[in-house]
């Protein structure tokens, strides 16, 4: 018919590279979202990326550098809520409800920070797949 048609991947995507057995040559062009890229250029990411090789002798996706900021910002919600090893349970996840609104988080994946609702807020990175990496797409 004489168009090409550009493939756009849903949420959850990443990763589809290192899928094992998954032949790369089949995502040529594939655009899609993610909140993180091991292409980045600043020094958050590259440090990430490094130490993530050195340990596991991997690229990381998407899913391990959510991972590694949820940790941080459940640290830092604990903090700013002022939450103690003594605190019953049902104070502590009282204490994080109000405290997750409050904080604003700098991490590999972004810049993130909640609603009063605990809705997250922050900006996507547009990739595209091009000879079997993701390049980010400006």
């Amino acid at each position: 018919m004489g168009f090409e048609t550009q493939w756009f991947g849903v949420d959850g995507m990443d990763g589809i590279l290192s899928m094992e057995g998954f032949d790369t040559s089949l995502a040529e062009g594939l655009m899609l979202l993610t909140p993180f890229s091991a292409t980045a250029e600043d020094e958050l990411t590259q440090n990430f990326v490094a130490k993530y090789q050195e340990l596991y002798k991997d690229i990381p996706n998407q899913f391990a550098a959510d991972a590694y900021d949820g940790v941080y910002i459940m640290k830092a919600a604990l903090e700013k809520a002022g939450v103690t090893a003594d605190m019953d349970y049902s104070a502590v996840c009282d204490a994080m409800k109000t405290a997750m609104t409050e904080i604003q988080f700098e991490g590999i994946t972004g810049d993130i920070t909640w609603t009063a609702d605990g809705e997250p807020t922050k900006d996507p990175i547009a990739v595209v797949i091009k000879d079997g990496i993701y390049e980010i797409m400006e």
